[in-house]
């Protein structure tokens, strides 16, 4: 947890003025939790709540007058629910006193930081604060959609037909141009700035001297719309060499954030890309690679199930012989990051157990063959 703890606090009562016996204890705890917090006292912090080591910050509106407590007598858990969506859950030590098992709303985050995360999908209603901030700690999501924009404007604008003549242009022993024409289509599914693009035109005379060059600026273009270009200061004639390349810039991450228009999947297909597991308790989403046995192997997960293809005579992928198999998900431990899954052919046969630990994008252990042969791997 980071130093800077903040919190805002009202109709805070000193602790020894509240009554030690029935709800009355539960009030206490509750006020010594929040002055602790708007302290910043992290020892006392983390006695009462271990898990608040996972937050950055931590917020705490309070107002003794409109606690709330819930009590499942079942559960043996106690909810301590302080105000503006902030519930604590609370069991009993064995030494009568309390602890915070898990809460919602306690920890914060920058504005920002938060308004992104919603609108991506990383953020997702009822985790625990724990899990939340899990998901929240994953900081590479900004930069992933932005290489992905910048990658796709790349690949997705081309110069479909050029031209040498403008309006203008006269006949007789020679023909020149007031300007180059050129059409660019883009022909993916995102809006392209101006700004990412322009057309490099260059002109000169045959056999003599240096071309001169003009930057043409590129202008908006949507997706799947080809657009109208042309040159301002050079032409063309027949007495000359001209040539062209599309400069393809990109734009900077400051302009893809304030321009981006978010649908909501951004997080899921970052995780499904980047061998991120979606959040504590969850179905595990990632792609990885790496050597098994000395062999090149790749693991594919989705919805806790995916497969495995690895080859049986080289150490890199595509050469050699392939063999599939299907993989099924066992157990996940997101707290120590161990991981089992059970492999198997197609027709149901079990062949084996991969038993390791992934965390972050990384996967190592030992895949335990049904015959108790085992080899390493190591996926990332």
């Amino acid at each position: 947890m980071k130093e800077w703890i903040f919190a805002s606090m009202t109709g805070v009562v000193a602790l020894l003025m509240v009554s030690c016996s029935g709800d009355g204890k539960y009030k206490a705890f509750a006020e010594e939790f929040a002055t602790a917090v708007a302290n910043g006292d992290r020892a006392a912090i983390t006695r009462m709540y271990p898990d608040a080591e996972k937050a950055e910050s931590l917020s705490v509106t309070y107002n003794a007058d409109s606690l709330v407590i819930t009590t499942d007598e079942a559960e043996k858990m106690t909810t301590l629910t302080l105000g503006k969506g902030i519930d604590l859950l609370v069991s009993e030590n064995t030494d009568g006193g309390y602890v915070i098992q898990s809460s919602h709303g306690l920890f914060a985050y920058p504005a920002a930081e938060l308004s992104f995360a919603k609108k991506t999908g990383q953020w997702k209603e009822g985790l625990t604060d724990a899990e939340q901030a899990e998901r929240m700690a994953d900081k590479g999501l900004a930069d992933y959609l932005f290489e992905e924009f910048n990658n796709k404007v790349k690949s997705a604008l081309s110069i479909s037909s050029t031209g040498t003549w403008g309006d203008d242009y006269y006949e007789g022993e020679w023909v020149s141009s007031k300007g180059a024409v050129f059409k660019v289509k883009n022909s993916s599914s995102i809006d392209i700035p101006g700004n990412a693009w322009s057309i490099i035109y260059k002109e000169g005379y045959w056999g003599g001297g240096e071309m001169a060059t003009e930057e043409v600026p590129g202008i908006d273009v949507k997706a799947g719309e080809t657009v109208t270009v042309r040159t301002k200061k050079l032409g063309a004639s027949m007495e000359s060499e001209t040539g062209q390349r599309l400069n393809i810039k990109g734009i900077t991450k400051e302009e893809f954030m304030a321009s981006f228009l978010p649908t909501g999947n951004e997080y899921d297909e970052y995780v499904k890309n980047n061998g991120k597991h979606k959040a504590v308790g969850e179905s595990l989403s990632f792609l990885v690679e790496g050597l098994m046995g000395g062999w090149a192997t790749r693991l594919s997960m989705d919805n806790n199930s995916g497969s495995l293809m690895y080859t049986t005579n080289s150490k890199e992928l595509g050469v050699g012989e392939n063999e599939n198999r299907d993989v099924k998900l066992v157990s996940y431990d997101p707290s120590n990051g161990r991981l089992v899954l059970r492999v198997s052919r197609s027709d149901g046969t079990v062949t084996g157990d991969l038993v390791g630990t992934y965390k972050n994008g990384q996967y190592k252990g030992q895949f335990q063959n049904v015959n108790g042969k085992s080899s390493a791997f190591s996926f990332k």
